[in-house]
C-alpha cells in the first residue's frame, strides 16, 4: 500500500489554476525590436517578494479588508468572489498549496492508495471549530462531497465518484480514473457537516466573526490562536470597483489584489508595496491540425521558436505579469525540466530551418509559399490567427506572435474577435492558429484539450474543447500514464508527456500569469500570497498600525 504521512508541513506533490481580463488597449507602437528569449538553464527560483521599505505610509490604526455582507461566505458553495479572499482566515482546507505549487495539509495526517482510485485519508483529532466542537472526518467528507455541486470546484473534483466517512477520524474517496495527484485537487475549505445551506458556516481557521459581523476576531479554539499578528481584522463593504479604489487610496482598506494582465489592471497610486504571486493560468498558442500550413510536425515545431516568451511575459503582460514557459507546467513546479526547455527557446533562425522542409520563397518577395505535397505547385501563405479581444494582455501577446511569424515570411493575419465570435470560430474550425488561455488544475492535466470525440457522425462532430482537432491517441495514453504514476515515477512519465507535446506542437505554451497583492508602504512585512490564499503565511506577518 502506498502511504503518505503529513507532518503539517510535509512537501508532497506538484500542483495548481486561468482567468482572463476584458477590454482592449492600443497596439504597442513597435514589436520588431523584441529582446531575445534567454535560454534558461536553471529552474526559476522563487522571486524575493518582500519590498524595501522606503517610507511608511500614514495608517489609520486598524487593519481593514474587503467584505460583501450581502453575499454568502460559505466556501463550499463558492458564490462570492469578494468573500473568497477571506476563506483562509476563517476555514482550514483539506489540503493547500504553497507558493511553489507543493501540496501540504494541516488537517490530513496521512493518506494511502494502492491503485490511486480508492483512497483512504486520516484526519487529525485535535482540531476544533469556532464553537469548540471537534472537526471530524465526517465534516471533511461532507465538505468535499457537497463542493462538487459548485461550478468553482467542478473542474478539479469532477473525477470523484464518491466520498464517505469511515469513522470519526478517516474517510474514503473513489475516483473514476487513476490519479496519484488527487490530494493536490482537494483544496477545499472545511465546514461543519450539515451547514451547506448556511451562508456563514462554522470554520476551524484562525478567526471568526464578531456578533455584528463587522470584524473578525481570533478563534480561541484555533491551534495557533496565540501567534496571530492581529487581534481584530475589520470588515468593510467596498464591492464596487471605484469605491474600493477610493477606500484603498484613503487607507480605509489595507490590502487589495490586482491583475496586471487584464482590463481590471487598476491604476493604484505609487505609495504601495507590491508583491507578486504565481498562478496556474496558462497562455498558449493552439494549432488546428486541419490547417494546410501546419499539417507537418516540423512546421508546427517551428512555432515554438517564434514565440518570444520572455518579451511577452515581461513587457507585454505588465511588469512581472507573466512567467515564460516552454512546457505545459509552471516553471516553479518540480516537474519542469529547464534544461530541456532551453532547447526550445525563442530562435527565429532555428524556425526558418524547420520551415524550409515545407515552405519556399520562389519569387523572393519575402513571403513564403507552401510546397503542396506530391506536386510542383506552391501556395502563398495566408495564415489566420485568432484571439479574444477582451484581454489587453492576450491582444498584445498575439500581436507579437503574428509579428514574429511575418518576420520570417509566414504571412499571418491576426483576427481580434469578441468572445462570442471567438468561441464560434473555434467551434467551426475556421482558423489556423488560436491564442488561448486555460486555468490548469492542480495536477497539470490538460488531457481534455486533446480528447478525441466519437466519430459516428462525421458531418456533426462535437470536438468539445479539442480545438486542435487532434486525432492522436498518444496524448491520452501519455496523460493517463503520467496521472497514474507513483511519486518515484511521476517525473519520468511527465517528461515523456512534455516532450511529446513540445515536439508535436499542437499546443505551444507561452507563459503563466501572475497577480499582485498591494498593501500601503511599510504597513505589512513578511507577506507571501498564493493563487488560492491571499493570507498564506499570515502568522508570519508583521503589521504596523501606528497612525
Amino acid at each position: 500500500m502506498r502511504k503518505h504521512s503529513m507532518n503539517w508541513i510535509a512537501l508532497l506533490l506538484a500542483l495548481a489554476l486561468a482567468l482572463g481580463g476584458c477590454g482592449a488597449q492600443e497596439r504597442p507602437a513597435e514589436t520588431a525590436g523584441q529582446e531575445p528569449d534567454p535560454a534558461l538553464t536553471e529552474t526559476p527560483q522563487p522571486v524575493e517578494t518582500e519590498p524595501q521599505v522606503l517610507q511608511r505610509q500614514r495608517a489609520d490604526g486598524v487593519f481593514t479588508v474587503n467584505f460583501d455582507p450581502n453575499a454568502s461566505v460559505n466556501p463550499v458553495r463558492a458564490e462570492s468572489v469578494v468573500n473568497m479572499e477571506l476563506w483562509s482566515l476563517i476555514y482550514d482546507s483539506a489540503f493547500y498549496l504553497d507558493e511553489s505549487f507543493n501540496v501540504r495539509s494541516d488537517v490530513i495526517s496521512s493518506y494511502s492508495s494502492d491503485d490511486y482510485i480508492w483512497w483512504v485519508f486520516q484526519v487529525r483529532t485535535d482540531l476544533r471549530f469556532a464553537d469548540g466542537s471537534p472537526l471530524t472526518a465526517r465534516d471533511v467528507a461532507y465538505s468535499i462531497s457537497t463542493a462538487r455541486n459548485a461550478d468553482y470546484y467542478k473542474g478539479r473534483l469532477g473525477l470523484i465518484v464518491g466520498v464517505s466517512a469511515l469513522d470519526a477520524s478517516s474517510f474514503a474517496i473513489t475516483t473514476s480514473y487513476a490519479n496519484s495527484m488527487l490530494p493536490a485537487l482537494l483544496t477545499v475549505p472545511i465546514i461543519k457537516r450539515g451547514d451547506y445551506y448556511n451562508n456563514t458556516p462554522l470554520g476551524s481557521g484562525p478567526y471568526w466573526f464578531t456578533l455584528d459581523r463587522s470584524a473578525l476576531e481570533p478563534n480561541i479554539f484555533y491551534r495557533y490562536a496565540g501567534e496571530l499578528p492581529l487581534d481584530t481584522i475589520y470588515l468593510r463593504d467596498y464591492t464596487d470597483a471605484s469605491a474600493r479604489i477610493t477606500a484603498y487610496e484613503d487607507a480605509s482598506l489595507d490590502i487589495v489584489t490586482n491583475d496586471p494582465t487584464g482590463v481590471y489592471n487598476v491604476g493604484y497610486g505609487s505609495s504601495n508595496d507590491i508583491r507578486f504571486f504565481d498562478t496556474a493560468n496558462l497562455h498558449f498558442l493552439g494549432v488546428n491540425q486541419y490547417s494546410r500550413y501546419f499539417s507537418s510536425a516540423e512546421a508546427r515545431a517551428a512555432l515554438t521558436y517564434l514565440v518570444n516568451r520572455s518579451y511577452i511575459a515581461g513587457a507585454l503582460m505588465g511588469t512581472e505579469g507573466g512567467v515564460p514557459a516552454v512546457l505545459p507546467v509552471h516553471p516553479r513546479s518540480q516537474l519542469y525540466d529547464a534544461v530541456y526547455a532551453a532547447d526550445y527557446a525563442y530562435d527565429p533562425r532555428r524556425a526558418e530551418e524547420l520551415l524550409a522542409g515545407s515552405f519556399t520563397d520562389t519569387d523572393e518577395d519575402g513571403v513564403l509559399e507552401l510546397v503542396l505535397p506530391d506536386t510542383d505547385s506552391t501556395l502563398d501563405t495566408n495564415i489566420k490567427l485568432i484571439v479574444n479581444n477582451d484581454s489587453p494582455a492576450k491582444l498584445r501577446a498575439a500581436r507579437a506572435v503574428a509579428d514574429s511569424m511575418n518576420a520570417v515570411g509566414l504571412n499571418t493575419r491576426l483576427y481580434e474577435l469578441n468572445w462570442d465570435e471567438y468561441q464560434a470560430t473555434l467551434k467551426r474550425g475556421d482558423f489556423d492558429l488560436y491564442y488561448g488561455e486555460v486555468r490548469m488544475g492542480a495536477d497539470w492535466n490538460l488531457s481534455y484539450l486533446f480528447r478525441i470525440p466519437g466519430m459516428s457522425d462525421w458531418q456533426n462532430i462535437d470536438w468539445g474543447q479539442n480545438y486542435f482537432r487532434n486525432q492522436d491517441y498518444n496524448y491520452t495514453r501519455l496523460y493517463s500514464a503520467y496521472l497514474a504514476a507513483s511519486d518515484t515515477e511521476r517525473y519520468e512519465r511527465f517528461q515523456e508527456l512534455a516532450h511529446y507535446i513540445t515536439e508535436h506542437a499542437l499546443l505551444v505554451p507561452v507563459c503563466f500569469e501572475r497577480r499582485q497583492v498591494l498593501t500601503h508602504r511599510g504597513v505589512v512585512s513578511g507577506l507571501i500570497a498564493t493563487q488560492f490564499d491571499l493570507f498564506y503565511n499570515f502568522r508570519e506577518w508583521t503589521v504596523h498600525l501606528d497612525p
